[in-house]
């Protein structure tokens, strides 16, 4: 079955969205990636265990989409990053998410390739 998702949008998807939680955590910085935050506060926030949160906030800041800054207290912040290579494909896919039809296009594109 064939679903109606826009080429650069299954691209971003198919680079970056390996788990259902990287799916939130890209919603997540759509939406409040310009405040930092920790990886703790991202996990309270999310509902999620730190440990099944730092992997793929990780794999976000080795693409460069989020950006790591270490606080004078040890603590790293997080922040979504405009010059990342991949922001306007980003600021694409979290607009496409803005309407449930295309985040329900989204869950079946990933459920069909078994993201779990």
């Amino acid at each position: 079955m064939t679903i109606d998702i826009p080429q650069d949008i299954l691209e971003f998807i198919d680079g970056f969205i390996d788990a259902f939680i990287t799916w939130d955590l890209l919603i997540y910085f759509s939406k409040r990636g310009r405040e930092p935050v920790t990886l703790q506060q991202i996990s309270t926030i999310l509902g999620r265990d730190e440990k099944e949160v730092a992997p793929p906030v990780k794999k976000l800041a080795l693409a460069r989409l989020i950006t790591p800054e270490k606080r004078v207290d040890g603590d790293i912040l997080f922040k979504l990053n405009p010059d990342a290579p991949q922001f306007n494909a980003f600021q694409n896919f979290a607009a496409f998410n803005e309407q449930q039809e295309n985040r329900l296009k989204i869950l079946s594109y990933l459920l069909q390739k078994k993201v779990r």
